[in-house]
């Protein structure tokens, strides 16, 4: 018997010990009948793991063992870095989990987005941590640190062709933006409120048509971002408590309005988002 057909069914019958489809000995039977070494023998995650590991060269050692000695001091000693240091590590570690996530992407896609979402929660995380270090939390810290994020997640996912998180990028500018006009605005009126979200939603509207051609991808979160701004202001009033009588009423026409609309273009819009 060839080694491909022996190690086919070595593996069936490691599939049949981990499903109990037959007793331990009898699978501990039929291997060593097929195995000329028992160390061929398929071990489980954590043994394939400790193998990978026993293998490794002196070389992969140093640089793991390195590495993590690199990662303990810079842990330890971040809060004593100055502020350009603590900014220059929070956007070389980003930079670095990003490309390391782009270029194992192609080979490995479930490993390559673990590296670009770690990279993205990376980045808020330390730069929240800059702040506090810093003091700069009770200034405008914290809107610069989201723009800076939402900026960051908008490039990324367009280069990297990820939609949620180019639309998670966008949804933060949103955040922003209303945190903004909450705080330059605090009293707006009825008509005030609605100018300030529906002409984005009109934009957003038409950019998802526009680009749909050139860049598919953006044509559908361009166009739930256009419904997200579509019903805006009324979560905008919601969360200020501005004119709370009127938002039922106002939830209510918006909903007639886009269904209604949304119903006599479905043709046009499913075209550019699907």
């Amino acid at each position: 018997m060839d080694d491909d057909k022996r190690k086919t069914i070595v593996n069936e019958i490691d599939v049949w010990r981990r499903g109990k489809l037959l007793p331990e000995q009898y699978c501990d039977f039929l291997q060593n009948l097929y195995l000329d070494d028992l160390n061929e023998r398929p071990k489980g995650i954590v043994g394939a793991a400790v193998q990978k590991i026993g293998q490794a060269s002196v070389k992969h050692w140093l640089l793991v063992f390195v590495s993590f000695a690199l990662i303990c001091i810079i842990v330890l000693h971040f809060s004593a870095f100055p502020a350009a240091l603590q900014i220059a590590i929070t956007g070389i570690v980003t930079a670095a989990f990003t490309g390391l996530g782009a270029w194992l992407r192609e080979k490995q896609p479930l490993k390559g987005l673990l590296w670009i979402s770690a990279a993205m929660i990376f980045l808020p995380v330390a730069g929240l941590s800059v702040l506090v270090l810093q003091d700069w939390d009770a200034r405008a810290g914290p809107a610069v640190l989201l723009g800076i994020c939402a900026l960051v997640w908008i490039c990324c996912g367009v280069l990297l062709r990820l939609s949620l998180l180019h639309a998670a990028g966008w949804v933060g500018l949103v955040i922003l933006y209303g945190a903004l006009l909450s705080d330059r605005l605090p009293d707006p009126s009825l008509l005030e409120v609605q100018i300030f979200w529906l002409p984005a939603a009109l934009l957003f509207g038409w950019l998802s048509w526009f680009l749909h051609v050139r860049y598919k991808p953006a044509g559908s979160v361009f166009f739930a971002l256009a419904l997200i701004l579509w019903f805006m202001p009324e979560v905008y009033s919601a969360l200020l408590d501005i004119h709370p009588d009127w938002i039922q009423l106002q939830l209510l026409c918006k909903i007639a309005a886009a269904g209604v609309g949304l119903f006599r273009l479905r043709k046009q819009w499913m075209e550019w988002v699907a």
